[in-house]
């Protein structure tokens, strides 16, 4: 499976998961999604991270969210540019 397609697959499944992720872990926990399933939790992002690393998994190939937290759908985000004192934002 492509990035682009695994991507998708774990936010279809984050939609899906939420309210059981709500309801199972605690605020402030952070769950690691892929293939569609969770597949660790942890206390903590560096947590997460080496045991994402143990499973031989990196953190940016899968979907890491925390449990309490109200994550939108869509975003917007903004790209700035800055070089010696001139911002550019587009």
């Amino acid at each position: 499976m492509d990035p682009v397609q695994e991507r998708q697959l774990n936010q279809a499944a984050y939609r899906q998961l939420r309210g059981h992720i709500q309801k199972t872990y605690p605020p402030g926990r952070y769950v690691a999604i892929s293939e569609g399933k969770i597949i660790a939790d942890a206390d903590s992002f560096q947590e997460l991270n080496s045991m994402l690393h143990t499973m031989g998994r990196d953190s940016a190939d899968v979907l890491v969210v925390q449990a309490g937290i109200d994550y939108p759908d869509t975003v917007m985000i903004f790209a700035q540019e800055c070089r010696l004192n001139d911002c550019r934002v587009f």
